[in-house]
């Protein structure tokens, strides 16, 4: 220990004690204080001299970790050279394998030195710290689905960067695809592969990654064996091509002396090659924007590979999809495969091996290294898995980088989406050339404002033009430019048109040349979002054509995005609350498309752009609306499900809904007909909740702490709850179920047993589960009807499998099936608890009612069901009752 610690921990112990003093009596508060203040600013000295000291000793250990690394690698490459020629050293005749392994060895040290790291350039990256992250260490995994023969098909719709399979593509990757495989999987599987995929979906990632792993000797463990990476740009052997004939294995020798290898690559290449040693990595076919260049670099491409195959060399060429099939090769052996989007555990297994690397990076490997990364980790998984906004952009490799960069450099990344996304595209827009190919090049900044409202009005025309697909040829693209800055006062339209098609083309990241010919946006959020902004632009001085365009696309899917996110750009980038809230009452007003759909578009916006996007008044006019949609019978009943869904999430202000304690209904006392057989039975009184116990209404017990607390629960109760670590329903983090005015699901018989026992303690009744006459006295009333409305099946009086819902539903949506004594939801929406025990072996608990997922047989006041008490699933909820104190 240093002397400065030494003193530091009598510092903090003289600290501890005068703080002690204070209050005692023992000296005046006013000396102890002055003394304490000495003492903090002693130690705030000795903290900062420490922490200087560490820096020294990081910087001195950091310096020493890279030798080491670099020592280490060094090592790695020279025993890879020298296996992969010792492997061929019986059949080598003209050169020795020693130069071949010298040779061997500069060239895969070259390799390593430019693709070890990750490229920020473009990225917008300027960071508190030079951040030097391991590729290795950062990268996930690919997937990829390949062609299947004739007859298998992938069932599922397919889709792309957040986007529609367009015509084109899905004839270029052919319709028969199969389910996800790990890239390297299939490399092992065929001699060569053609790696299709949209921009950002990591093919030249992948590429450098194989590069790496066969520099270091890691091709058995890939199941590749060992090989010679040989990674190029299909670019460069187009341009070369423009000036001779040139076969592939030269220009690959020439392309890697221009780069200042001067040893004998050719020779290395020539042998590699003739022992079926090599792996050839072709990156960028859709680079090569003439097509009879490309169809001449893919015509050299197949002849090389025809015959390099056969001694046993593999082949990788990546392309994007859009105009691929214009240049597809048919010959044996080549395969193709279509990169897929990221799923949820790849994004986590990218955040956690982002956040590790960084902090390492910034830090070094220290303890508060891995806190900080676990911090950073929690807060990054958090925004992506609570707005689907960002789950959306994160499935693109690219794209969440982009994400982990933003958070990186400080910048809070909004709940809302609008927020998100104008984010994202200033980032974007400011950085236009991502540096994502072999060739690196300059990048070039725009106006952010300039050029967003150029780009407004071509996503909106393009999103009119090619709705959910977002593709569109480039002379149109050119013609609407050129209008646009026409209408821009620009002097020369044409030419600045042409001019933001070659920045899109050389540098861009936001917009860009999908395949050759073919524009967008690099995702289809970017396009649904700019087109949002023209649409808000419309509204400077008069909402209604905001509203006109909202009800033009009232009916189409594909549109939906696009008008939520118009009323928040107009309410919270804008800061336009007052017309937001307009245009969102004026929809309701207009009616547009069939009953119900305004309103509940309406609700959607108002829930996006609340707090602060609308006014409180609009968002009380929309909630007043939902509420009349949701119990309208000219409304169908999934949209009437659909607005009490919104409803519930923006606010059910309905008496006992969501507060406690429930609201209840009267019984009185008195015979009924029971059961199938209608004998004659009696209850004494009580009271009954008019609605199932909903998610909202059992919060409040978890927020109590009712799971921690044994006192509400019977013993084996508690015993089940203790086993199995029960601190929620089953289903609480998911929100199809957990909606505030919908029954709570996923609980147990045990669960609705302590929630009716902490509200008796919390209000002074006698809260508990019904017996089983006493829910079909409430349900039935007193003349034995089979149904809670009448002895004859209604449809749409309640919610079972003949409504199609197909979920639970807000409670109260069905007044018309309301019970004699006024209770709601006791036909279907979900099974109800009852207290008492279905067989005298106390086996199963008896439910009541049916549900959502059961047919109308179920839901008769007379059927009875049962279950283990112990279950918990999605359609076992509960109703509690009050007996007379």
């Amino acid at each position: 220990m240093t002397d400065d610690q030494t003193e530091l921990q009598k510092v903090e112990a003289a600290i501890a004690a005068q703080q002690a003093l204070l209050g005692s009596g023992v000296l005046p508060d006013a000396q102890i204080e002055a003394t304490l203040a000495a003492l903090h600013n002693r130690r705030d000295i000795l903290i900062k001299q420490g922490h200087q000291a560490q820096a020294v000793v990081k910087s001195q250990v950091t310096g020493d970790v890279l030798a080491a690394n670099a020592r280490k690698t060094t090592y790695i490459i020279n025993v890879t050279a020298e296996a992969f020629w010792q492997q061929y050293s019986a059949v080598l005749a003209e050169l020795s394998t020693a130069d071949l392994q010298q040779a061997t060895k500069v060239y895969l040290t070259q390799l390593v030195d430019r693709y070890q790291y990750l490229d920020f350039k473009g990225m917008g990256v300027s960071d508190r710290v030079p951040l030097r992250m391991p590729l290795l260490e950062m990268y996930v995994p690919l997937k990829a689905r390949i062609e299947m023969p004739e007859g298998d098909t992938w069932s599922h719709q397919l889709r792309l960067a957040g986007r529609q399979v367009s015509q084109e593509e899905a004839e270029a990757m052919g319709q028969r695809l199969s389910e996800p495989q790990p890239l390297v999987t299939l490399l092992g599987q065929h001699d060569g592969l053609i790696i299709l995929g949209d921009p950002g979906a990591g093919k030249t990632t992948f590429l450098k990654v194989l590069t790496l792993r066969l520099a270091l000797g890691e091709g058995e463990a890939l199941g590749l064996g060992q090989r010679l990476p040989i990674l190029v740009p299909l670019s460069a052997y187009a341009n070369a091509l423009d000036a001779h004939d040139i076969p592939l294995d030269e220009f690959v020798a020439t392309y890697y002396r221009e780069r200042g290898l001067k040893l004998p690559i050719a020779a290395m290449l020539s042998e590699a090659l003739a022992q079926g040693g090599a792996l050839l990595l072709l990156d960028g076919l859709d680079e090569i924007r003439d097509l009879a260049r490309r169809q001449l670099v893919m015509s050299r491409l197949v002849d090389f590979f025809t015959f390099q195959r056969r001694q046993g060399n593999k082949f990788i060429l990546t392309s994007r999809i859009v105009g691929y099939r214009d240049v597809r090769p048919t010959v044996a052996g080549l395969a193709e495969c279509t990169l897929v989007d990221f799923d949820h555990a790849e994004i986590t297994q990218f955040v956690n091996q982002w956040t590790a690397a960084v902090e390492r990076a910034a830090r070094g490997d220290t303890a508060i290294a891995a806190a900080e990364a676990a911090r950073e980790r929690s807060e990054l998984l958090a925004s992506v898995e609570r707005n689907p906004g960002v789950r959306q952009l994160a499935a693109n490799p690219l794209l969440l980088t982009i994400l982990a960069l933003m958070k990186r450099q400080g910048i809070t990344l909004p709940e809302r989406r609008v927020e998100l996304y104008q984010k994202y595209v200033e980032t974007l827009l400011r950085h236009w050339n991502l540096a994502r190919g072999l060739d690196g090049r300059a990048s070039r900044d725009l106006d952010v404002v300039e050029t967003t409202r150029v780009l407004a009005p071509l996503a909106l025309w393009m999103h009119q033009t090619s709705p959910g697909v977002g593709l569109v040829k480039r002379e149109a693209v050119r013609r609407k430019l050129e209008e646009i800055y026409a209408e821009r006062g620009e002097p020369d339209p044409e030419q600045a048109g042409r001019q933001l098609l070659s920045d899109a083309r050389e540098y861009a990241s936001l917009l860009l040349e999908r395949g050759a010919g073919m524009y967008g946006f690099i995702h289809l959020t970017f396009q649904e979002y700019l087109a949002a902004v023209a649409i808000a632009q419309r509204g400077q001085q008069d909402v209604k054509p905001v509203v006109q365009a909202l009800a033009d696309h009232i009916a189409d899917d594909n549109w939906h995005e696009v008008s939520l996110l118009a009323i928040g750009y107009l309410g919270i980038v804008q800061q336009r609350d007052e017309a937001a809230g307009m245009a969102l009452r004026d929809l309701i007003q207009l009616a547009p498309g069939e009953p119900g759909q305004a309103t509940i578009l309406a609700g959607e916006a108002a829930l996006d752009a609340w707090p602060g996007g609308v006014t409180p008044a609009c968002k009380k006019a929309v909630i007043e609306a939902l509420q009349t949609a949701m119990v309208d019978t000219a409304v169908s009943l999934p949209r009437r499900a659909k607005a009490g869904q919104v409803l519930g999430r923006l606010g059910d202000p309905r008496a006992g809904v969501t507060t406690l304690p429930p609201l209840l209904t009267p019984v009185l006392e008195g015979e009924f007909l029971y059961g199938d057989s209608k004998k004659k039975r009696g209850v004494k009184p009580f009271q009954a909740g008019i609605y199932p116990i909903t998610n909202s209404q059992f919060a409040h017990f978890i927020e109590a702490g009712g799971y921690n607390e044994a006192t509400w629960w019977s013993r084996e109760g508690w015993q089940y709850r203790q086993q199995a670590k029960w601190t929620q329903p089953r289903l609480w983090d998911d929100s199809k179920w957990n909606i505030p005015n919908h029954p709570v699901v996923g609980i147990s018989w045990f669960e609705a047993e302590a929630f009716c026992n902490w509200l008796s303690a919390e209000y002074g009744q006698a809260y508990r589960l019904p017996a089983e006459a006493e829910w079909e006295r409430l349900v039935r009333g007193q003349d034995g009807r089979e149904f809670p409305w009448g002895d004859r099946w209604q449809d749409g009086v309640s919610n079972t499998i003949e409504s199609r819902i197909g979920q639970t539903s807000a409670v109260g949506m069905f007044p018309a099936g309301v019970s004699p004594s006024g209770a709601y939801d006791c036909a279907g929406n979900v099974w109800e608890w009852g207290a008492d025990w279905y067989y005298e072996d106390k086996d199963s608990r008896v439910l009541r009612g049916g549900a959502w997922d059961y047919d109308l047989d179920y839901a008769r006041c007379s059927y009875r069901s049962r279950d283990y008490p112990s279950l918990r699933v999605d359609d076992l909820g509960f109703r509690l009752v009050v007996s007379p104190i």
